[in-house]
């Protein structure tokens, strides 16, 4: 049985923002959209989101990485195709073909492995996507691998491929201007690959090659499906400011004040003194939940709707903030955000990951697993009354 949450801190998830981003990310590209749940949906709990996304009939399809992934959907009672991208299909096989998940075959090992899975459970053809390397130069098959995996899908006729895709290097850098970047040379790399699959008599019925930012910046990526992480979760850095909702906060509650004098160290190393008699705010939230260490006397948070510093190393459990231009309107219990909206103020995703010089993937992925996480929605579950204002009703544990 899992200990109640007696700390404060805690990752609130909007689902109304996914499932307006969503929305937005659809209308913009005027295809079909699948979601990327992989790595616990980027630390938002992909259970909760998955599950929402589906009963919103928000996106067409999921993405994964790890056939676990695939698995762990599939028993919260997600019925949506879902997508197995990642490269350590080996060993999953059987879960693949018994629970409905679609393998992206990168591999020419795993048609093999595909197929006696399929021998073994008795089913009919399994559809399956081909991944080509377009330039990305990691996974993917390559124009001689391409060609061989052709030539054993054609007499394979446990396997059905329905579609083919690709992965950007370099679209959220890329200039959609220039015609020289190499996303459009990956592109036209994989129109070429389309070609052949189709001139070796296989039927594509869904080509893909756009990410986040190839779905932003990139019309002719669109393709029939767009596969969107970043975005989704409303933090790519190259969106409108006005299209995408940022859908996380991570909130704390001030656990002690502190007065310090002038000149007095504070945390590991001594590395902040104070410059004058200082009144501290104690957080408990440290590295250990996914608050980067390096971002003590960089970071900023948010308390009774103003910008304080962060102060200090931060360690594993604790931070520190300077409070002392609030004065008394500080007291023990006020709510503190280190990411999110409070009042006028909003710290990005993007402000934290570039004080700790990290991705904005890194932060939200790094948001730890004994940080629960609470869901809001003004909207109900399916066939719930109308009443219901937030979805789940308790607090779920992420991992």
């Amino acid at each position: 049985m899992r200990a109640p949450a007696i700390r404060p801190t805690r990752v609130e998830v909007d689902l109304d923002a996914l499932r307006a981003n969503a929305a937005r990310l659809r209308a913009l590209a005027g295809t079909e959209l699948y979601a990327v749940v992989k790595a616990d949906a980027y630390g938002h709990g992909a259970r909760v989101v998955a599950r929402y996304l589906a009963d919103e009939g928000a996106v067409s399809g999921l993405c994964v990485s790890l056939v676990e992934e695939g698995c762990e959907l599939r028993e919260a009672g997600i019925e949506l195709p879902i997508l197995v991208m990642g490269p350590a299909l080996a060993g999953g096989y059987d879960e693949i073909v018994g629970r409905d998940l679609t393998a992206v075959i990168s591999d020419l090992g795993d048609i093999d492995g595909l197929r006696a899975a399929v021998r073994r459970h008795g089913r009919g053809p399994v559809s399956v996507h081909l991944k080509v390397d377009t330039g990305m130069g990691r996974l993917g098959l390559q124009a001689d691998d391409l060609a061989v995996a052709i030539e054993r899908l054609s007499t394979a006729s446990e396997l059905t491929v329905v579609g083919l895709m690709t992965h950007f290097a370099c679209a959220d850098s890329d200039d959609p201007a220039d015609p020289d970047c190499m996303t459009y040379a990956q592109l036209a790399r994989f129109e070429r690959a389309l070609s052949r699959v189709r001139s070796a008599g296989m039927d594509i019925t869904c080509e893909h090659a756009a990410n986040s930012a190839g779905t932003l910046l990139f019309p002719a990526a669109r393709r029939d499906l767009v596969r969107c992480g970043l975005a989704l979760y409303g933090n790519s850095p190259r969106a409108p400011a006005d299209l995408l909702e940022q859908s996380v906060r991570l909130v704390t509650e001030v656990a002690q004040i502190r007065e310090v004098p002038a000149g007095a160290a504070v945390s590991y190393g001594a590395l902040w003194r104070a410059p004058r008699r200082s009144r501290l705010a104690v957080l408990p939230i440290g590295y250990a939940d996914g608050v980067p260490r390096r971002v003590g006397g960089r970071a900023e948070v948010l308390v009774a709707g103003r910008r304080c510093p962060v102060v200090g190393a931060v360690s594993m459990d604790i931070s520190v903030a300077d409070v002392t231009d609030l004065g008394d309107a500080v007291q023990v219990g006020a709510e503190v955000v280190l990411l999110g909206r409070q009042g006028d103020e909003h710290i990005a995703v993007a402000e934290l990951a570039a004080w700790a010089e990290l991705s904005e993937y890194e932060v939200t992925c790094g948001l730890s697993k004994r940080v629960p996480r609470v869901y809001r929605t003004t909207r109900p579950r399916r066939g719930e009354p109308r009443s219901r204002h937030s979805w789940p009703t308790q607090p779920e544990a992420h991992g």
